[in-house]
């Protein structure tokens, strides 16, 4: 069952979905062209296709539009231009470098802006060539931005026609990322399990979590329709992703010291129940998922977990008749609860149109939650120094591809010499640690898929069968090449390797060792200019990101003490400044993924880092432990000692912030000013009051700690102190 559901998930998943699209695009203009005799007019209008689909990535319908429309007129003049030059090699190497860099410049605007960049660059590229000189440099950019609109026009209309499927394939996308972190957190219960490998791996998936979760919430608070939407789906999607975001933070709040616990609970009933309802939970996430994704309502959920929450409950209370005191575990529990109640929510959204959960309506705040660009020039302004990454990388890449045009004069294979120039272009990121990455990934695809290229031509004569094989690499070339990008590679270069068998005289073993040669002079130029090009580590950028972590830190858990001393604190701001320190937890976990793919010797305070990780997600874990105590108690009752240990926090807090660097701290300060005017508190009378105090405590001495940790981790990042245990 779970095999046929993945099956369907994958089918109605958004990289099948984009697959299916882009390939209809790009082969439907030659064949329409071979029609009527012309095809390679059909190729170079589907060159076009190719281009516009860089810039179709996820997102606001608005954003897309405006973005692939821009395309097609930069197409169109960077074509015409190119095409122009292309008799004037001196030229068109000095227009190369100067548009690469430029290009590149534009990733100060955003992830969309720097895919416009690349399909500048791209476009420019693919027209250094004589490959179809019977057109003149009009018809050739008439040609492929024909090719860019034909594609903007088909992938607008589909989305026009289905205002919400994109927002629904990435909601289920996100919940099966957070049952893969449940499923993986699950594991904390084993005793059997590796704890260091279990951190690593809820650290790689809180980096995806966070990516997902950041598509979903634009294409959630920007889709008009989706939010006016009455149909049980429409409706529900924004609700669905609110509880959603609750369950994680839910799950992010069991934040215990696993490794007493497993000393002290490691063999009982009660470690296993937990572990078990954790997957269970984890299985029925991925089940609402892979009905949400292709469109249907998930039955009711496949486990009782009333029954499930009494097993764990009836095994706590035999720990209890044995005289221990789990009361770790009891939290635990009622964690998990609040987890249960959340899914009944989202099954209740499909089954009952009238249904309203009692929270805030998501839609009350949603102007909140929308995404803003700030497109001044100040801002590329900012970025014209040797200081910024951006910067350096818009360098490297300029005289990396001068370097690669230079090259296909000199090597004798280059028939198809921009092959070369493309693969530092897709090779060659801002950071060290992928484009090394990008760089084993297509040298693996290369070589697989040109040898599975060469087989099928060696082997298979008949064209019919050639064009039905060749259509399915296409597809599985674009479904994967954004998400996988090693095997999106490998059918891209089979697909490639047939459709030249159709219109090229060129043999096929010459085309793939061209291909090949190309791919690894291509690589090697990218992966070694890293190194000696302005090349950037991310320790330079490290101290930025942990400041901004601290900040985000501060914001969330000053207005958890706001609440906590019973001020007013609006749902909204709570949410905004929760997704800020999760973006910002995900950020400081990408670091650390990258700085562990470095070289050994760039690798400083690597260490020091994922100990500042795993501290940050505590901090977060414990600040949440706090609400769920609010969220159980509408009214708190703090002693002195809870308002001493706020104020260090805070206090402490602020001078880890300043430990990194100067930052306008005045504004983050004047909010510590909020407990001098709490005086009135009441002495604790009853016994489930008590255990309340004693717990919020527990959790400030906690937090604290880590605050204090904090510390140690700054001076040797900025003094360059050694770290004491």
């Amino acid at each position: 069952m779970e095999l046929k559901n993945k099956i369907e998930n994958f089918i109605y998943g958004e990289a099948l979905s984009d697959g299916l699209k882009t390939s209809l695009a790009i082969v439907i203009p030659p064949l329409i062209a071979s029609f009527f005799g012309d095809l390679h007019a059909g190729v170079t209008i589907s060159l076009g296709a190719i281009l516009a689909h860089m810039t179709d990535t996820p997102g606001p319908f608005k954003e897309r539009r405006n973005l692939m429309w821009l395309s097609v007129l930069l197409i169109f003049v960077v074509s015409f231009f190119t095409k122009s030059i292309n008799s004037f090699p001196i030229i068109l190497g000095i227009c190369l470098t100067i548009i690469v860099f430029l290009s590149n410049m534009l990733t100060v605007w955003g992830q969309r802006t720097s895919a416009l960049g690349m399909v500048i660059m791209m476009t420019m590229v693919m027209n250094m060539n004589d490959l179809r000189a019977e057109f003149s440099p009009f018809h050739i950019a008439l040609f492929v931005s024909a090719g860019a609109v034909w594609y903007s026009i088909f992938s607008l209309a589909i989305s026009t026609f289905r205002p919400y499927r994109m927002a629904q394939q990435n909601l289920a996308d996100a919940m099966i990322h957070i049952s893969e972190y449940i499923r993986i957190k699950a594991s904390m219960f084993d005793k059997d399990s590796e704890y260091d490998d279990i951190i690593k791996k809820l650290i790689d998936e809180h980096v995806l979590i966070s990516e997902k979760q950041n598509l979903v919430r634009e294409l959630v608070f920007t889709n008009k329709k989706l939010v006016k939407d009455q149909t049980p789906i429409g409706r529900s999607i924004v609700f669905i992703f609110s509880d959603l975001i609750d369950i994680f933070e839910n799950i992010t709040a069991n934040q215990y010291d696993y490794k007493k616990i497993r000393e002290v609970y490691g063999d009982t009933k009660a470690m296993r129940k937990i572990y078990n309802m954790m997957n269970k939970i984890a299985h029925e996430l991925k089940m609402i998922a892979y009905h949400i994704n292709s469109n249907k309502k998930p039955k009711q959920p496949t486990f009782d977990f009333d029954v499930e929450l009494k097993k764990i409950d009836d095994a706590i209370k035999e720990l209890y008749a044995e005289g221990k005191k789990p009361i770790v575990l009891s939290k635990i529990y009622i964690n998990l609860k609040q987890i249960v109640y959340k899914i009944e929510f989202i099954h209740k959204f499909f089954y009952d149109d009238s249904f309203t959960e009692k929270k805030k309506n998501p839609l009350d705040h949603v102007e909140h939650f929308q995404p803003t660009v700030d497109y001044s020039f100040r801002k590329l302004r900012d970025h014209l120094n040797l200081k910024s990454p951006i910067f350096r990388h818009a360098l490297r890449a300029s005289i990396v591809m001068i370097l690669a045009y230079g090259v296909t004069f000199i090597i004798p294979m280059t028939y198809h010499s921009y092959w070369i120039l493309m693969t530092v272009l897709v090779i060659l990121k801002p950071g060290f640690s992928v484009t090394k990455k990008r760089n084993l990934q297509r040298l693996k695809g290369t070589i697989g898929g040109g040898l599975i290229g060469i087989l099928i031509l060696f082997v298979i004569p008949q064209h019919s069968i050639r064009f039905v094989l060749m259509l399915f690499f296409m597809l599985m070339a674009y479904t994967f090449i954004r998400q996988k990008y090693a095997i999106g590679t490998f059918y891209l270069t089979a697909y490639i390797l047939i459709s030249f068998s159709f219109y090229s005289d060129k043999d096929s073993i010459y085309i793939i060792q061209e291909r090949l040669v190309d791919t690894l002079i291509g690589g090697f130029m990218a992966f070694i200019s890293c190194y000696i090009i302005f090349p950037t580590w991310e320790k330079n950028n490290m101290n930025e990101y942990i400041q901004k972590a601290l900040i985000a830190d501060y914001e969330f858990i000053f207005l958890i003490f706001k609440k906590l001393a019973d001020n007013d604190v609006s749902t909204t701001d709570y949410k905004l400044a929760r997704k800020d320190v999760f973006i910002a937890m995900a950020n400081i976990n990408s670091v650390f993924q990258r700085v562990i793919s470095e070289p050994k010797d760039k690798q400083a305070n690597a260490k020091e880092l994922n100990k500042f990780t795993i501290f940050n997600q505590s901090f977060v874990s414990y600040s949440v432990g706090l609400v769920k105590v609010i969220q159980k108690n509408n009214s708190v009752i703090l002693t002195s000692e809870h308002i001493r240990l706020m104020k260090k926090i805070l206090q402490l807090l602020l001078q880890n912030i300043r430990i990194y660097g100067k930052y306008e701290t005045e504004n983050l300060a004047k909010t510590i000013q909020f407990q001098e005017k709490t005086i009135a508190y009441s002495e604790i009378e009853t016994e489930a009051l008590q255990n309340e105090s004693e717990l919020i405590e527990d959790l400030l001495e906690y937090l604290y700690e880590i605050v204090y940790d904090f510390t140690k981790v700054g001076h040797v990042f900025v003094k360059d102190e050694p770290l004491k245990d």
